[in-house]
């Protein structure tokens, strides 16, 4: 059985130790005062690195605040850039580009079933659902899955599988089927050259037309990320469980490569 390298077993166990850290927004401000903003950003939903080079960030609290952040390297310290309400907890935060412009802007989901998409420079509305479209958004990430070269907005959304337009408050796709997830990526898992949406509860569908290519036979994890973990050219999914526990599954042989 092979060794799971060091440094990913720190890097999966980094939220547990980020959450029982940071209590509240003080407390992750005071936390990332005194540390690498990466180490905080890459391990928080509600927060996102805009810029290695000048240290900037962007994180949500749970009073609906938005915090652009930047490292003052005169002093290391952090300075509030620019900052604005979203009217409830955030839930997650990505900075892509997903409106066709090139640009990078914010996409942000709140407690409330809120998806936001920002503008990064000024931090105004470019599109938001209206209150009470979705109930509840569990995950989302941003990919291209139609091959049309414009990125959409893939959500697990009121136990639905949820795919919007980037540019525009616009459904392309809605799942008849129910989906429990509380995690959705999108990646070639598989190696053949097509993406896939891939649920933490198992589940492989293909990105394009939305049907199942596979079930893992339990969970990936309560956490989960996808990367060529072991160097040989295919991704792995890799997943943890709350009691800290590591597995690795390859997509490509539908087995598992470590646990």
């Amino acid at each position: 059985m092979a060794r799971l390298p060091t440094i990913a077993v720190i890097l999966l166990l980094l939220p547990a130790v980020v959450i029982l850290l940071l209590p509240a927004a003080a407390a992750a401000q005071k936390w990332v005062n005194i540390s690498y903003p990466w180490a905080f950003v890459e391990h928080h939903r509600a927060a996102e690195m805009i810029d290695d080079t000048t240290d900037s960030f962007v994180f949500g609290t749970e009073r609906g605040i938005l915090y652009v952040m930047e490292r003052d390297r005169a002093t290391g310290r952090l300075q509030t850039k620019r900052q604005r309400e979203v009217w409830a907890p955030v839930k997650e935060i990505r900075v892509a580009e997903v409106t066709g412009d090139g640009r990078n802007d914010l996409v942000v989901t709140t407690r409330r079933g809120d998806l936001f998409v920002i503008g990064l420079g000024n931090l105004e509305d470019i599109w938001r659902t209206a209150e009470g479209y979705f109930q509840s958004i569990e995950s989302f990430t941003v990919a291209d899955v139609d091959g049309d070269t414009k990125p959409e907005i893939v959500l697990l959304a009121d136990d639905h599988l949820v795919i919007m337009s980037g540019e525009q408050v616009s459904e392309e796709f809605r799942s008849t089927e129910e989906y429990t997830a509380g995690q959705v990526l999108v990646a070639d898992v598989d190696n053949d050259g097509a993406d896939e949406i891939v649920l933490n509860t198992g589940q492989v569908l293909d990105a394009r037309f939305r049907q199942l290519e596979w079930t893992f036979e339990r969970s990936f994890g309560d956490h989960m990320d996808i990367f060529d973990i072991d160097g040989d050219g295919n991704l792995e999914v890799v997943g943890t469980t709350p009691a800290g526990d590591v597995q690795i599954v390859a997509v490509d042989q539908q087995a598992v490569k470590w646990e």
